[in-house]
């Protein structure tokens, strides 16, 4: 009778609640279409749309005949990117939504996930100096080493001439390729860590388990893992900690899992090495000595725990996001040659010389920068829409009032595709962005870093990276897909992956 009565309670809360709240619709979202058949009666209608490979393409395509969409029974999706400044910008009475607590689980919060305003703005102030341009710049140094150690990798792999193609084993996935790269350099950068990944060509970690051994782990491979599983569910709200014990019970999911806790060993092995060379008085300048430090050198007694999240989110989204990048922004230059050749005009002519690009010469390129951004453009490395919610007492978006504690989201991907804003808004045009009288909407609208308080304190980073590397092997290289019609394919989790991105590779003759 026991066992009957918890079956019928969990009935209820889980099956019959959502349904009699869907009916009696007293937020009134149900004039808002629904992004499938279940979306406006429970959260597990988001694991449909996660089993899509390029879910907010889907999204996308729902959205051009509907400006709003109900994306869970609490929770709209808007296409206009007046929704923008409203959702994101500053002075919004929006906050971050309660699934980053469910990405970040049990642990400390971090600089990404932290809900709290007052907590963000703290970790905030703490980074602010270690993300500055000026302090970037005096680690140029480490980025130029890794764009040398990778343009010594490639040019093993490369042929010389253009004349002849070189076989089919000549094939580089440089996707992987520029992965190790971004994974080095913030190693570095963040921890003075030379994890040596492009030198030995893996990404494979040898951190000490508990009994003091060795043991070998695949950082890029273990990441990518761990977000997967958890990307598959973390939509579905209050049935997310259900769905993780039961989807261990199956092994692919069971070592998905894993794969994040070895991911937390690797994140935990750095952190201690960091930490005991600051114990025996290594004075070194990397992002996480602004973490124990403050810039007239006063201990600022975070606990263990948070430095490790910190620690967390610098090799996670320092590394993955700008890999993607520099994977889309080689794709559509490759596919548009007219681009390339022209890119190419302009970092050869102030490059001239130099084996690997400073970034004195190329920060100020104008059209480096637009096929950066164009690139942003069309694939946002975090093309959903970043969940915020409303406040108690509801908000106001594009002057229709929604009701408190709804999710709400703009998906950069969307916004970046308005026809009014961005003509032809599946081209790669790169000049869209220079001496255009609407530029200034197109930033309002341009959003691969978010927007407002909580953007994203790592554009600097990303952007100097991508104007280094691409410079360098522009200069130095010819490249060629497959096929002319070979096309990158995506796969989508929380950030937006290119498969793979296998190229020949010419080596040109250049003066260095």
């Amino acid at each position: 009778m026991e066992l009957l009565k918890l079956f019928i309670a969990i009935f209820v809360l889980y099956a019959l609640k959502p349904v009699l709240v869907y009916f009696y619709d007293h937020k009134k979202l149900r004039q808002y279409p629904n992004q499938n058949v279940l979306s406006g009666i429970t959260n597990l209608a988001s694991m449909r749309e996660r089993a899509r490979k390029f879910r907010t393409r889907e999204l996308y395509i729902q959205h051009q005949k509907h400006p709003v969409i109900r994306v869970a029974p609490n929770m709209l999706s808007f296409r206009d990117v007046r929704a923008i400044k409203d959702i994101y910008g500053f002075g919004s009475p929006c906050q971050k939504h309660e699934m980053y607590q469910l990405q970040n689980g049990e642990g400390h919060m971090n600089i990404l996930n932290v809900i709290d305003r007052e907590d963000h703005s703290r970790k905030r102030r703490m980074l602010s100096h270690a993300f500055s341009t000026k302090n970037l710049e005096a680690w140029e140094y480490k980025i130029a080493d890794k764009v040398e150690k990778l343009v010594a990798q490639l040019d093993r792999r490369a042929m010389p001439g253009t004349s002849v193609g070189p076989p089919d084993d000549n094939v580089v996935d440089l996707r992987y390729w520029f992965n190790l790269f971004t994974v080095d350099a913030i190693a570095d950068i963040a921890l003075n860590e030379l994890l040596g990944m492009l030198d030995s060509g893996s990404d494979t970690v040898k951190v000490s388990d508990s009994h003091g051994e060795d043991r070998a782990h695949r950082f890029i491979m273990e990441m990518h893992e761990a977000a997967r599983v958890k990307s598959k569910i973390i939509g579905t709200l209050d049935w997310y900690h259900i769905l993780k014990e039961v989807s261990r019970v199956f092994s692919c999911y069971r070592s998905q899992w894993n794969c994040g806790r070895n991911v937390g060993r690797i994140v935990s092995c750095l952190a201690d090495k960091r930490l005991h060379r600051y114990g025996k008085g290594e004075k070194l300048d990397d992002f996480l000595s602004c973490l124990i430090s403050d810039k007239q050198g006063n201990f600022r007694g975070l606990n263990r725990g948070e430095l490790e999240a910190e620690t967390s989110i610098l090799l996670d989204a320092g590394s993955e996001t700008t890999a993607i990048a520099l994977t889309h922004l080689l794709y559509y230059l490759i596919k548009n040659p007219a681009c390339f050749l022209k890119l190419r005009e302009e970092v050869s002519g102030a490059i001239t010389g130099d084996k690997v690009a400073p970034y004195s010469k190329v920060k100020n390129l104008p059209y480096l920068k637009a096929c950066i951004e164009e690139s942003l453009r069309l694939s946002p490395p975090l093309p959903r829409g970043l969940e915020r919610a409303t406040p108690p007492s509801g908000a106001h978006i594009m002057g229709e009032f929604i009701p408190g504690n709804v999710g709400v989201s703009v998906p950069a991907y969307v916004a970046h595709r308005d026809p009014n804003l961005f003509p032809e808004p599946e081209a790669f045009l790169p000049e869209r962005w220079l001496n255009n009288e609407n530029t200034g909407k197109m930033r309002d609208a341009f959003i691969p870093f978010s927007a407002g308080g909580r953007a994203c304190v790592g554009r600097n980073i990303t952007m100097i990276e991508q104007q280094i590397l691409m410079a360098t092997l522009l200069h130095r290289y010819d490249f060629s897909l497959p096929s002319p019609d070979w096309t990158l394919q995506n796969e989508e989790a929380f950030n937006l992956w290119p498969v793979e991105l296998p190229v020949r590779i010419w080596k040109r003759e250049v003066e260095v």
